[in-house]
């Protein structure tokens, strides 16, 4: 609708989430849509009445939402909230972080939303991508959460259709079939270390899983792996990290894979491996599902059973989205490897593996 919409990160830092919408032609700024309220305003009961807590709140959009022209609503994942893991400072269920929330691109105006993990101490951002498809004449929206749970909903209102657990260990919390939370562990006293699974670089993170209309399924990376938080009280202080806890991730007894699930939440397959899959997945009109792995292989799987059916060493590891194009009728798949900061990191100096960085492009054979 001519506008370039973007979300803003910073959750780390204790800001305000929110969108912009700008002109495409003149870079007018044309809506911001903050993604905490204010005081009065709706969800703000959900933060504490006195304080600042809600100024400070997070729920940043730091990846592309989904648009769909038919129900004139942009959908959105949100992060965290702030600080990550000390929720003593900030009781209630902190609307709208860790929320798929649909904005309407006219208004800039929040329509509907859903939150995957209320009052969110184990850093579980849902800015995961959100999956537009069609099931039993119903417009649904699919997502893979942090938390461990894959949730479809109905795009048009919210309604929750289905949820089901995609990765095997899940330690922080239950979520039962009607969308009912129960916190079981988590960092609530001062110094005192807590396990969970999954670790804040959770279940799937930003990279993305994919859906193909052909087979009807739902690809996704797992991460099995899990982490220790000990809380430590943190006074907010402008551009100094606001995480209200310190964290190791385990670096022993992690797995991974590639599942594929129908949209009924039923697991189909499973390609496993004996790391966390740290890199988006792409599924091809060819029934070919690509992934790469931390260990530097790019495999490309059947897409309805999942066998592997080819492999190349990249010669570093994988943490970015492969994509396919064609020039001339001759397809191409392009992939960047490398690793960058952030949770998943810490893979590289434990393998060994390569640290270099790469665009590789492969070509299918020419036609005859």
């Amino acid at each position: 609708k001519n506008m370039v919409i973007v979300g803003s990160s910073g959750g780390e830092f204790g800001v305000r989430g929110h969108l912009d919408a700008f002109d495409i032609d003149s870079g007018e700024h044309v809506w911001r849509c903050y993604t905490v309220p204010k005081p009065g305003e709706p969800g703000s009961e959900t933060w504490p009445a006195d304080g600042q807590a809600w100024a400070r709140g997070g729920a940043n959009c730091w990846l592309t939402g989904t648009f769909d022209p038919e129900t004139n609503l942009l959908y959105v994942g949100t992060g965290n909230p702030a600080p990550d893991f000390d929720g003593e400072v900030r009781p209630g269920d902190n609307l709208y972080t860790d929320s798929i929330i649909a904005v309407d691109v006219d208004a800039g105006q929040i329509r509907w939303h859903y939150q995957c993990t209320p009052h969110d101490v184990w850093d579980y951002d849902s800015i995961a991508e959100c999956i537009l498809f069609e099931q039993d004449d119903r417009k649904l929206l699919g997502h893979f959460d942090k938390n461990g749970y894959f949730f479809v909903v109905d795009r048009t209102n919210g309604e929750l259709v289905q949820i089901t657990p995609f990765v095997d260990r899940i330690t922080w919390g239950a979520i039962t079939r009607d969308g009912q939370v129960t916190a079981k562990v988590y960092p609530d006293k001062e110094g005192e270390p807590v396990h969970f699974y999954p670790g804040p670089a959770g279940a799937k993170e930003w990279t993305h899983a994919a859906y193909s209309p052909r087979t009807g399924l739902f690809y996704v990376p797992v991460q099995d792996t899990g982490a220790t938080a000990t809380r430590r009280r943190r006074e907010f202080k402008e551009s100094i990290p606001y995480w209200g806890a310190g964290v190791q991730v385990d670096i022993e007894d992690m797995a991974g894979s590639v599942s594929a699930f129908d949209g009924n939440g039923e697991e189909k397959w499973r390609y496993r491996n004996e790391l966390p899959m740290c890199a988006s997945v792409l599924a091809t009109g060819g029934d070919l599902v690509f992934a790469g792995k931390p260990s530097g292989e790019f495999v490309a799987l059947d897409a309805r059973s999942g066998e592997l059916l080819w492999q190349f060493q990249c010669g570093s590891g994988h943490h970015s989205s492969p994509t396919t194009y064609s020039i001339d009728g001759r397809q191409y798949i392009a992939v960047p490897v490398g690793w960058g900061g952030w949770a998943e990191g810490f893979l590289p100096g434990m393998l060994g593996a390569g640290h270099g960085s790469a665009l590789i492009v492969f070509a299918l054979p020419e036609s005859s």
